[in-house]
């Protein structure tokens, strides 16, 4: 049996007393990774490898280079690992490979979330960095490295829940802290460490972690807690702490308001109940007005850029639909800082961009987005293309665990966007040093090249 560890750390180790390592290229070891995960019982296309992991490679080129991979893989672990499914398809043999990614999800499915969290030693492929990676590549690790650590915040907080009928031991509030360490954006994760805090006697540890929050929430992201944990903080400062024994999230999910209330604050408690309702409706309409993430534009705080930049509207596959339109302004009101920003119709945008005679400055960037649902909450992404040749400069993506969430997310995915414009395109690039490389870069990725410039491998 060959061990895969993808958690903290990149390794690959043979069993033994004692366990050997095996040495390979990174690359090689991001694909096992890439076959472990996502083959599996199944198989993955050739094809789809080769856009991932050679995407600026000619076809035959890239073809040699995934055969030399497989070549190695299989040197290293044997016969039967990896193994050929029709012409084009390659799988991976689960039971003479072990990756401890993929035994996390099967202890978390299986309702097992001590020895999940006891597998989880850190990030999904920390620190890997592949010079001639695609932003595709980066992309999936990216959505598999936020799923793992979602997913085992997610059993934490149901062991929480287990070890917690009572009272809080020590050890459950420490898991409390580790939890929330890795999802500090969580508010429902704040409220549950509050709750907690309380029960254990340490009213005053729980509005410290309110505080913290909200003073983070303000100086990242220009943002306010939700009512709810305003609610829970101000009945804990007035001496309502929890009393009732720890109950299931499905259970509290409907009466938590009613629960930390007093009879003679029922009416407030209405009022949070319609405004948790109504939230996501203000998030977009106050998006949409261009105030919450950005107020006015502001070009002298940041260098500007000698251009132009279309702006599609975002594309929106939710059932609200002033999300498409509220993402849209927000992020027109970042990028507005740094250029003049023009928005289009998303079916208009295509290179080569027409320029219009009438609007001064040359057209430099083309951006274009989508709003997906994601269970409770949301996937930002975007896209940042040339729009003179049509190249991909950059990718960018952020999720929201539901819609408290929507202003700092859409907030962070603007100013990458934004830094991402200023890398490419700003008055750095005409420094002599920088516009050398640019001028090598360039020749590099022609078309005859196909290399994805370097902006898209974030």
């Amino acid at each position: 049996m060959v061990r895969l560890i993808t958690l903290g750390r990149l390794q690959l180790l043979r069993d033994g007393p004692p366990s050997e390592p095996i040495h390979l290229q990174p690359k090689r070891l991001a694909l096992l990774a890439f076959l472990a995960l996502e083959a599996g019982d199944g198989c993955q296309q050739r094809d789809r490898l080769l856009a991932l992991f050679w995407p600026g490679s000619g076809g035959v080129r890239a073809r040699r280079c995934l055969r030399q991979a497989l070549f190695h893989l299989r040197n290293e672990l044997g016969d039967g690992v990896i193994l050929n499914r029709g012409r084009d398809g390659v799988a991976l043999a689960p039971d003479r490979l072990w990756c401890d990614a993929v035994a996390l999800e099967h202890a978390l499915r299986e309702r097992r979330p001590r020895e999940a969290l006891g597998l989880y030693a850190g990030d999904f492929l920390p620190g890997l960095f592949l010079d001639d990676g695609g932003a595709e590549l980066d992309v999936w690790v990216e959505r598999t490295r936020r799923h793992l650590r979602d997913n085992v915040v997610a059993g934490a907080w149901e062991l929480i829940e287990e070890q917690s009928r009572q009272q809080p031991t020590i050890s459950t509030l420490e898991l409390a802290r580790w939890a929330r360490s890795l999802s500090p954006d969580d508010e429902q994760g704040l409220r549950r460490h509050m709750e907690l805090l309380a029960r254990a006697g340490d009213p005053a540890g729980a509005l410290s972690a309110y505080s913290q929050f909200s003073k983070r929430l303000r100086q990242e992201y220009e943002a306010e807690p939700s009512p709810q944990s305003l609610a829970l903080a101000r009945a804990l400062k007035h001496g309502r702490l929890l009393s009732e024994p720890w109950r299931s999230v499905r259970e509290r999910s409907g009466a938590a308001e009613g629960a930390l209330a007093s009879p003679q604050n029922r009416r407030w408690q209405s009022a949070i109940t319609w405004a948790r309702a109504k939230w996501l409706a203000l998030v977009a309409t106050a998006l949409a007005a261009g105030l919450a993430l950005a107020g006015p534009p502001a070009r002298t705080a940041l260098p500007s850029v000698d251009g132009r930049l279309v702006l599609a509207e975002f594309s929106n596959h939710t059932r609200d639909s002033l999300l498409g339109i509220a993402v849209t302004q927000a992020v027109r009101a970042e990028l507005s800082k740094i250029a003049q920003v023009d928005l289009a119709s998303a079916r208009r945008v295509g290179p080569p961009y027409p320029a219009d005679p009438m609007q001064p400055g040359r057209i430099l960037v083309l951006v274009t987005g989508d709003v997906t649902a994601l269970g409770a909450g949301f996937t930002v992404s975007a896209k940042l293309v040339s729009a003179d040749s049509g190249r991909l400069l950059a990718v960018v993506q952020e999720d929201a665990a539901d819609s408290n969430f929507l202003l700092p997310t859409v907030k962070r995915l603007s100013q990458r966007l934004r830094g991402d414009v200023l890398q490419s395109l700003g008055p750095a690039a005409e420094t002599p040093s920088l516009k050398r490389r640019i001028v090598g870069w360039l020749a590099k990725s022609s078309p005859a090249n196909g290399r994805a410039p370097a902006g898209a491998q974030r």
